[in-house]
């Protein structure tokens, strides 16, 4: 695949020269070249990689850099430096440069600059806004993390935007089980790199499960999980919704309400907890819906999701609803087995039992979070649509 430059030289002569290096490059093209003078406001939407003749001590050229970086729509920026100084590769991270060169350059050295370039889907557009919604159990073991990701897993197969799941259980985190999948990094290495983060850095740092869904999983050592606050997770998400990579952030939050899970339920556009019908996590879930009355957290919207359901069980939903004085919006059915094999096999519901109730309910809560209803693979509601439409 072509990579496409554009090309804003100072003199002549450079301009010339950098020509040449981008022409035996294997992918590269040259589809502009001008001088930094007729440097546009907003680059040409064909260009891969503008490469610019630095020039010191020019505060307009930073501010163009600096603000062409921050835009995720824009291509990658290439330097070429009189002179490469610890000082200036310090700027030039600061400023969101993807690569810095000088005199002379080496094709080889060009060429693994070109190969370290995302590789990006261009079937893959940036979303219109990004929506965070926090999973949020009442205790430990009521299911969280598995509707968490078969959610998301869910949501992803939809094909109608990128998904990003966060573990935010930070100390004990199970994400990358339910998957199955070893990623190379976790968000420790978000937080160390984040001075130096852009959009291609940024999406190498997420284990890619399937070409819609993304993992950005909880540390690997307990030592780890200590230095993350809640300040560092703001950062975090606010950066990623700004850049507008994903149309979902589903977050899987730790059931203590440590500064980490507050910042994620602040910054939340939904919360849904959940809880099981025994007394404890019930018990909890009404000191959580209480708790998230008195933070007044605006227009977040919340609802109540009551896993490991059982018609004949002890409570009934009722009774459920009178002691959480809240109303349930899903019921996920009480099956061990099926959802045993799910989390033990690393493999989500809607990949290894689509057909299966309990992935029929949980189909329903992604196609909530869709604004509309996923179809079931039994096409089960289509009589219920074909009456709507007759009223």
């Amino acid at each position: 695949m072509a990579i496409r430059f554009s090309l804003y030289y100072h003199s002549k002569e450079n301009g010339e020269y950098l020509q040449k290096i981008i022409n035996t490059s294997r992918q590269g093209m040259l589809v502009d070249t001008q001088s930094l003078a007729n440097l546009p406001a907003r680059v040409n939407s064909g260009t891969d990689v503008v490469f610019l003749e630095y020039q010191e001590d020019d505060a307009k050229l930073d501010r163009w850099i600096e603000k062409t970086a921050a835009d995720p729509k824009s291509p990658s920026i290439f330097l070429f430096l009189h002179e490469i100084t610890t000082n200036s590769l310090w700027k030039a991270l600061r400023l969101g440069v993807k690569e810095c060169f000088s005199f002379p350059i080496r094709v080889e050295e060009f060429q693994e600059a070109i190969d370290r370039l995302p590789t990006l889907d261009a079937s893959l557009e940036v979303a219109e806004t990004t929506r965070v919604v926090s999973f949020l159990g009442s205790k430990g073991g009521v299911g969280n993390t598995f509707i968490a990701t078969s959610v998301a897993h869910l949501l992803a197969q939809e094909r109608k935007g990128q998904v990003l799941l966060v573990d935010l259980d930070l100390r004990y985190g199970q994400v990358i089980y339910f998957f199955d999948v070893q990623p190379k990094y976790t968000v420790i290495d978000v937080i160390e790199n984040f001075e130096r983060l852009d959009k291609a850095y940024l999406q190498s740092l997420f284990h890619s499960y399937d070409k819609y869904l993304s993992i950005l999983p909880a540390p690997s050592r307990l030592e780890e999980a200590e230095a993350v606050t809640g300040e560092h997770f703001e950062k975090i998400l606010r950066y990623l919704k700004n850049t507008r990579l994903f149309s979902w952030i589903l977050l899987d939050c730790c059931h203590q309400m440590d500064e980490v899970t507050l910042k994620a339920l602040e910054l939340s556009d939904d919360i849904l907890l959940v809880t099981n019908p025994g007394i404890p996590a019930l018990s909890n879930a009404k000191k959580l819906l209480e708790l998230l009355q008195l933070l007044d957290l605006g227009g977040v919207r919340s609802e109540v999701i009551l896993n490991s359901w059982q018609k004949r069980g002890d409570l009934g939903e009722a009774e459920v609803v009178g002691f959480l004085g809240r109303e349930i919006s899903s019921k996920i059915t009480f099956d061990p087995p099926q959802v045993g094999r799910c989390i033990n096999e690393g493999r989500p519901m809607g990949e290894m039992a689509p057909r299966h109730a309990v992935c029929q309910e949980l189909k329903a809560i992604a196609g909530r979070l869709l604004g509309d209803e996923v179809k079931s693979a039994a096409s089960s509601l289509k009589w219920i649509r074909r009456l709507v439409g007759k009223s």
